[in-house]
């Protein structure tokens, strides 16, 4: 089964494996860049289910309810805690932490499942319900680290002295 899988796939893996692991330590940050990260796996996650299920009414929806779930209510869990301004910098201090690592194997792991099912042609992938549900799980991820970033921006935009570069 591993001959058949493209050698880039690995690739992307080891990727997401190394920025993953680099969020697990604590480090300075901008909220410029925190936002990029999250702007690439919105697209990562939101490419994952127009590929796997087209730009339907339900995958869709279901991208976008896991995305607002998180964004809104759910940001006070998934919101860096602890963070410190840098004054005169644009740099937030934030704590290591392993949600962003989870959430990016989250969204690799449902996107390796659905390039699987599709390519073995299984009927599972077509059924609604997995088809909410896999969209959904993919919104919640990429909602999380949207979440995250917003967090770090409302953090540093409340600091008077740090620039938000």
């Amino acid at each position: 089964m591993l001959s058949h899988i493209p050698s880039w796939v690995f690739a992307v893996l080891l990727l997401l494996v190394a920025l993953g692991y680099r969020q697990s330590r604590d480090r300075f940050v901008t909220p410029r860049t925190l936002a990029l990260i999250a702007l690439a796996m919105l697209g990562f996650s939101l490419y994952g289910v127009l590929a796997a299920f087209g730009a339907g009414l339900l995958p869709l929806l279901g991208w976008a309810l896991g995305f607002v779930l998180v964004l809104g209510p759910g940001r006070s869990l998934v919101g860096p805690r602890d963070m410190q301004a840098v004054p005169g910098a644009a740099a937030v201090r934030v704590p290591g932490s392993w949600l962003p690592f989870f959430l990016m194997m989250g969204i690799f792991a449902v996107k390796f499942v659905l390039g699987y099912g599709r390519a073995m042609h299984l009927p599972l992938v077509q059924q609604a319900a997995f088809v909410a549900g896999a969209s959904a799980v993919l919104g919640v991820c990429s909602g999380a680290f949207a979440a995250r970033a917003l967090t770090v921006f409302l953090f540093a935009h409340r600091r008077p002295g740090l620039t938000l570069a």
